[in-house]
């Protein structure tokens, strides 16, 4: 394990306002890179940790970013001890049945990994999770293994009950959207399209609508059903308000 980061503290005696702290897995992805980069831009953050296998930024320039570089995401029980001090837990981890080599290979990372890093975070001490699902997502569907959309459906429904069910955060925040577009061409006009009629979402606002919950929560509220966005112009409503 890796550790790269700038963490500058405050001079001694300086007044300080409460910041939160966040930890991020899934931080290469579309959307977790989007995140991450808007926390770091962000006043109202301090310090940001992500967990990857690879660096997201090949120069450490950024003083609350703390990137931990793991070999595999079956070491990432070695990296218990930096979760602890943090405010939020993001889980911004996905992948497809391709790169994952299969249904379990899928299954292995959606969940599993998920149902890992919820352990961790849990224990760390955690109040507020927050993870990236999908629509349709149901724990209960039947589900074969050769029929990817069914399992696709299952197994990102028992990702949700990761910070839901099995591990009981004082908040959780889930978000279902639905198609997202990742390349956003602002000249496009499919692009466009699809962002005015809500049938795609721009990772970009999944992001900044993820970062306006975790805003929200109040830590010292006692402990709140799961709060589920669903479907784009939810979570596009989210933002505006």
């Amino acid at each position: 394990m890796k550790i790269f980061n700038r963490i500058s503290s405050h001079p001694r005696g300086a007044k300080t306002t409460l910041k939160k702290k966040a930890i991020i897995i899934g931080s290469t992805g579309a959307t977790g890179n989007k995140l991450l980069k808007n926390l770091l831009k962000s006043d109202n953050w301090d310090k940001v940790t992500c967990i990857s296998r690879n660096r997201v930024f090949k120069k450490n320039e950024h003083e609350k970013l703390s990137e931990v570089i793991i070999d595999s995401f079956d070491d990432l029980e070695s990296t218990t001890d930096l979760w602890k001090g943090h405010d939020v837990f993001f889980n911004c981890i996905g992948t497809t049945r391709k790169i994952a080599g299969g249904a379990k290979g899928f299954i292995d990372v959606e969940y599993g990994i998920s149902l890992k890093s919820a352990e961790i975070a849990f224990s760390a001490g955690i109040l507020h999770a927050s993870l990236i699902s999908a629509s349709g997502a149901n724990p209960n569907a039947w589900a074969p293994k050769w029929i990817h959309p069914l399992l696709y459906t299952k197994t990102i429904g028992m990702k949700e009950q990761t910070i839901t069910e099995h591990f009981q955060f004082k908040g959780s925040s889930i978000f279902r959207p639905g198609m997202l577009i990742r390349d956003y061409n602002r000249s496009s006009f499919l692009h466009r399209f699809f962002d005015a009629n809500n049938l795609g979402l721009r990772v970009d606002l999944l992001a900044s609508a993820m970062i306006r919950d975790a805003e929200g929560f109040d830590q010292n509220k006692e402990y709140s059903s799961p709060f589920v966005y669903i479907g784009n112009k939810c979570i596009k409503s989210s933002i505006s308000k």
